[in-house]
């Protein structure tokens, strides 16, 4: 019985020191792959191991060691990496007329993403003068490679003609090869070829297959303007619910267009049960980005509470941003706001100003406003030349107040020369 207990305690001892043994090895496995990026021979691979901090800590100045052996052993890679590393100024002091040499170099070895890299810099005129050639120079060589990127901007620089004649079939070329390669925004620029007729026949079906394929892929400008076409019957059937499922994909991918139509859809109840808070929602989505009609209508719903509390300094606050993008609409209301007191107070002064900029754009309540305020005296100096001057741009627009009103002055030659026969004329017209 003792020399059975003495067998199972050894038998313990030995499968504990198995298990300890073998969680050490494997620990110590781990650390090694962690710490010892030698293992792999390339230096070009080890670099980018310390770039990456893939396997080990990041660290930009040994990534630098190994890309400089890289470069000195003539690894187009490592060339390319040690000019990101100076250019960036990743470890070490920037040097931007150091990296630019490297990038060239690199680019000679037949490195691609150097070549795309300074197509790029001559495109967007960084560190050297915008040279549309240069750029287009390293794009084809890029492109000979079967760089789908290099294809899809040589598509671009044929498409608006920077620094060569403007030629919409070279682009639809560079375009359909870069699509082959898979490039998104390539097939989008396609779709909008064949929408615009550029250079082909306009075809709103190969329109709409190509939104279609890049929609898919998640372009959202492809996905918002698919939705047009599904919810105008364009280029083949028209489904509102498709239609509303991309113009959503499109609006939560932040494209502001998209997030205006939905907000549209829910505020007015178009397709959808209507919704306020939901159209308040993409609203201020789109109002955020600056879009100047959704921030006239976040100022509408805190004017009225629609969807929200009700808040006359939040109404005021987006109707003022609208305002200041030449909104009329948001003008009008901002006015006619200071003019009621709806605001803390009657401002006349501010009701004057927004009215005016309101009516030299044409708004026809504006002109009427800016009349009675010339014609009462209010805020303004009394002026019944003025008042008249704006009823008669107002009536124009066949607003009948105005025609009353502009009536009688002419019977009564207020402001204007007396005219009975003009006067009763527009006193007919307002009844009408």
């Amino acid at each position: 019985m003792i020399f059975f207990i003495i067998i199972l305690l050894c038998t313990g001892f030995i499968a504990l020191f198995y298990i300890i043994n073998k969680s050490n090895n494997k620990k110590n496995h781990r650390i090694q792959t962690e710490t010892s990026p030698a293992i792999r021979n390339n230096p070009v691979d080890i670099g980018l191991m310390y770039f990456n901090g893939d396997g080990v800590s990041q660290n930009y100045k040994q990534a630098l060691e190994y890309f400089e052996k890289a470069a000195a052993s003539g690894y187009a890679q490592g060339i390319l990496y040690k000019a990101i590393i100076y250019y960036e100024g990743l470890g070490v002091k920037a040097d931007i007329e150091k990296a630019f040499e490297l990038f060239e170099n690199a680019a000679q070895k037949g490195n691609t993403k150097a070549m795309m890299i300074l197509g790029q810099i001559y495109m967007d005129a960084q560190i050297v003068e915008q040279n549309y050639q240069k750029a287009n120079e390293y794009f084809l060589m890029a492109a000979r490679q079967g760089e789908g990127e290099a294809l899809f901007n040589l598509g671009l620089i044929y498409l608006d003609g920077k620094g060569v004649d403007k030629d919409y079939s070279k682009a639809r070329v560079y375009f359909e090869q870069a699509a082959q390669k898979g490039n998104m925004e390539a097939k989008t620029n396609l779709a909008f070829i064949y929408m615009n007729g550029q250079g082909v026949s306009r075809d709103l079906e190969k329109a709409r297959e190509y939104f279609e394929l890049s929609a898919n892929q998640g372009d959202r400008k492809a996905e918002y303007n698919l939705a047009l076409m599904y919810w105008n019957g364009e280029g083949g059937e028209k489904n509102t619910n498709k239609a509303r499922g991309y113009f959503e994909k499109a609006a939560y991918q932040d494209d502001v267009e998209a997030q205006y139509f939905v907000a549209n859809l829910y505020f007015t109840g178009n397709t959808v049960e209507l919704d306020y808070k939901r159209a308040f929602s993409f609203y201020n989505k789109a109002a955020m980005q600056g879009y100047v009609k959704a921030q006239f209508m976040l100022g509408q719903m805190y004017e009225e509470g629609k969807g929200v509390l009700q808040n006359i300094d939040k109404a005021v606050y987006w109707y003022e941003q609208a305002a200041d993008q030449n909104d009329m609409n948001a003008q009008y209301n901002l006015g006619y706001l200071y003019l009621t007191g709806k605001t803390s107070r009657i401002n006349l002064q501010k009701a004057y100003d927004y009215f005016k900029k309101a009516a030299e754009q044409g708004y026809v309540l504006a002109q009427f406003n800016l009349g009675v305020m010339y014609y009462k005296g209010d805020g303004v100096i009394q002026d019944n030349h003025k008042a008249a001057a704006w009823f008669q741009k107002a009536a124009d627009h066949n607003h009948k107040k105005s025609q009353l009103i502009l009536g009688k002055m002419y019977l009564e030659g207020r402001g204007i020369p007396h005219d009975h026969q003009k006067g009763m004329e527009l006193i007919r017209l307002s009844e009408t």
